[in-house]
């Protein structure tokens, strides 16, 4: 697990939960969502404006993080979670990358992206 010196930002990943639509498929409920805290180091990759027919503006963030959260559970991500930190929401883009020691799991690394607009 890495220190805080090196992952000063404490962030929430949120998990939705589960609700069935009208047609009983099961879909994510954001009003049912649970967060877990974890410690993290985020950085903006690029950044973007998407003019055509309106204002947007678009980041693309990378989160690496413990891969355990504050409390001390294993920490679980998949790609229709959320990332809360500093007032911002962020969705997670595709799977974690877990990156691991010879034998372990040390940190997960977590495409992020934000669109404003």
């Amino acid at each position: 697990m890495i220190g805080e010196e090196l992952l000063p930002h404490l962030v929430e990943v949120e998990h939705p939960g589960a609700a069935a639509d009208r047609y009983g498929n099961t879909v994510p409920d954001w009003a049912a969502s649970t967060r877990v805290q974890v410690r993290g180091w985020l950085q903006q990759n690029s950044g973007a404006e998407d003019t055509d027919q309106r204002d947007a503006q678009i980041g693309e963030w990378l989160l690496i993080c413990n891969p355990y959260t504050t409390a001390g559970a294993v920490l679980t991500v998949y790609g229709r979670d959320r990332v809360h930190w500093n007032g911002a929401a962020f969705e997670v883009i595709g799977p974690p990358g877990p990156a691991w020691e010879p034998s372990e799991l040390h940190h997960y690394e977590i495409r992020l992206r934000t669109v404003e607009g």
